[in-house]
């Protein structure tokens, strides 16, 4: 595995730190939250009615009128908010209506009003005064890149401080191969070296929720309603543990044996590819954007290269003799070539033909231009 010499990117990544509050700590925090948002929505009422949207211009508008209004208010938290106003209404769509801010929505908090005790608590401003507050971080290595405002946000009854990490990326290595993944429902990610990633225990966990909200959906009280909500929040909690599981095992594989990896591009997959009615719930459950975006910034943090190549009929063109026809896939899991008699796992040979899709870009963008390389698979009825 040779390293290439290349300037050090940098990396911007958001870290979920939890706050570990007693009851006094909750509601000080809470008041607090409450209040910003209340400044929030006096700015932007007079930044609306007199159409002014440059930070400058509304901190000599409304700041004195705030600091008055509330004196034992931040100052510091009153030009946050100010800053917070002024972004929500950089996008011009955004100017129409005035802007409402929820008793919850985050809080922004800078170096003057937060203060990390180094990983273990954070000493911040509150209604009541500064508190020191316990919290949990889940990488404290990574923690030493955190850099400028963060933003208090509460969720599921607990709250959160979200932090900004800068991190160097190392650098990108010249690969010695190539592995190629093929991303679908039935097996969330089939790897072309025989990694497969089922996605049965996973159809089994949507259909335990989705039943569970359907019976809640029948009482149609309050309680239930909650109810669904929390439920469908444990369930996209289920799924990202998943797609962070599985991208870091494939993408520290691949470090550990020196290769690149190839994805297809499944960008509007959904509108291009249609299924059944009955697996539609299946298909349109399972996030193949969330799973390629934790591959794509593992891999660049970890300098692994990574290339995305046309998806066009990879499932349907054979890996052994490069015969392309509809005909070769005989059922989802069953792929056999009519031209050479070759049989495999359909998804297994999809992802072998992603990985020699994957060689030759990555040959090219390597400038290392290899005679045994193939080209993109070619239409059906075809041979390459």
């Amino acid at each position: 595995m040779q390293l290439l010499m290349s300037n050090i990117i940098i990396m911007n990544i958001t870290m979920k730190v939890k706050l570990i509050t007693d009851e006094f700590q909750h509601r000080a925090l809470k008041s607090t939250m409450h209040t910003f948002n209340a400044v929030c929505n006096d700015i932007s009422e007079r930044a609306f009615k007199e159409k002014e949207y440059q930070k400058v211009q509304l901190h000599h508008m409304v700041y004195k009128g705030q600091r008055e209004a509330l004196p034992d208010f931040s100052s510091q938290l009153v030009i946050r908010a100010i800053g917070v106003v002024c972004d929500s209404y950089k996008v011009k769509r955004n100017r129409h209506k005035q802007n409402y801010f929820k008793k919850t929505s985050a809080v922004v908090y800078d170096d003057r009003c937060i203060t990390f005790k180094g990983t273990d608590s954070v000493n911040i401003w509150t209604n009541d005064g500064r508190m020191n507050i316990p919290i949990h971080i889940w990488n404290k290595e990574q923690f030493q890149y955190r850099k400028g405002q963060v933003d208090l946000v509460y969720q599921n009854g607990n709250f959160y401080l979200l932090c900004n990490l800068e991190i160097p990326t190392e650098n990108k290595y010249s690969a010695e191969g190539v592995i190629g993944i093929d991303l679908g429902v039935k097996n969330i990610a089939v790897t072309s070296q025989g990694d497969v990633f089922s996605g049965e225990a996973i159809e089994k966990k949507r259909k335990q929720y989705h039943s569970h909200r359907q019976r809640l959906q029948k009482r149609g009280t309050r309680s239930a309603r909650k109810r669904i909500k929390i439920s469908g929040n444990k369930e996209a909690r289920f799924r990202k543990d998943t797609n962070h599981f599985i991208s870091k095992l494939l993408v520290m594989k691949a470090k550990a044996l020196g290769y690149s990896l190839a994805l297809e591009e499944l960008k509007n997959i959904n509108k291009r590819v249609t299924v059944r009615r009955v697996n539609r719930s299946e298909r349109m459950s399972w996030s193949f954007a969330q799973l390629r975006s934790y591959i794509t910034y593992k891999a660049e943090l970890n300098g692994v290269p990574l290339v995305i190549i046309d998806p066009a009929y990879t499932s349907q063109t054979c890996n052994n003799c490069g015969h392309c026809e509809k005909k070769n896939r005989k059922s989802q899991a069953l792929f056999f070539c009519v031209s050479c008699g070759h049989t495999e796992n359909a998804d297994l040979n999809a992802s072998k033909n992603i990985a020699r899709l994957g060689e030759l870009s990555i040959s090219l963008l390597f400038a290392q231009p290899s005679a045994e390389l193939v080209t993109s698979p070619a239409p059906c009825g075809r041979s390459n």
